[in-house]
């Protein structure tokens, strides 16, 4: 089967095109805030480069977030659009997931770190072992400082949040990171999970995955 298969939750413009299980072709850049211009170009000049009839397309996998909210919209209108317009399947993929995979190859506790602006995170841990992760808690929106309070074994952090939180970090001897780590969610990830998922979404069902209120107040999640 055929898939179509971004990300559009940060600054990088994330796609990627499988046969199967196999990736074609893929496309990853920081563009800024070009998103919305950009996806569905950038989709096509894929599609036609490989030479498929956009109609042979089976599959969308799209990226739901948490991260940025106008990236995340621009990605789920996509992906509901791509589906209904070509009667293929849908399904979606929480970014954070696609995030700690590109930590998968460490054994112990890492978790996204992602900065949710006023002292917030949006964070969720999973334990790495062997190249597998298993999610160990919520996907959550809380105060960095009282989730490091929480950890109890080593952990690696990853996303910018690491980078504005490097000083609040330092205090905390479990609290690991690498400001370096490439861990901008990548489609190439967003596809494996959502091939590998096997349940898909009516596209009037799919909704982003955001944790903040509608309000769009920040306000804190469950602890872990």
């Amino acid at each position: 089967m055929k898939t179509v298969a971004f990300d559009t939750s940060t600054k990088f413009l994330s796609i990627a095109c499988f046969d199967g299980d196999e990736v074609k072709a893929s496309f990853h850049e920081d563009i800024g805030m070009g998103h919305s211009e950009r996806l569905i170009p950038e989709i096509k000049k894929i599609i036609k480069k490989l030479d498929w009839d956009i109609k042979e397309v089976g599959l969308v996998c799209v990226g739901l977030g948490p991260g940025s909210f106008t990236g995340i919209r621009i990605a789920v209108s996509a992906a509901k659009g791509l589906a209904a317009v070509l009667t293929c399947k849908l399904t979606g993929v929480p970014t954070m997931d696609v995030i700690a995979d590109n930590a998968s190859s460490l054994d112990g506790l890492v978790a996204p770190f992602m900065d949710a602006r006023k002292d917030k995170v949006y964070t969720c841990i999973y334990r790495s072992s062997e190249g597998k992760l298993n999610k160990i808690s919520d996907y959550m929106l809380v105060d960095a400082d009282e989730f490091l309070k929480e950890i109890k074994e080593p952990i690696l952090l990853i996303g910018d949040g690491a980078e504005k939180y490097r000083k609040l970090l330092d205090a905390y001897d479990l609290a690991r990171y690498d400001i370096s780590m490439d861990w901008y969610p990548k489609a190439t990830d967003v596809g494996r999970r959502g091939i590998g998922m096997r349940e898909f979404i009516p596209p009037e069902d799919l909704e982003p995955l955001y944790l903040h209120p509608k309000e769009c107040n920040i306000t804190q999640s469950k602890k872990i």
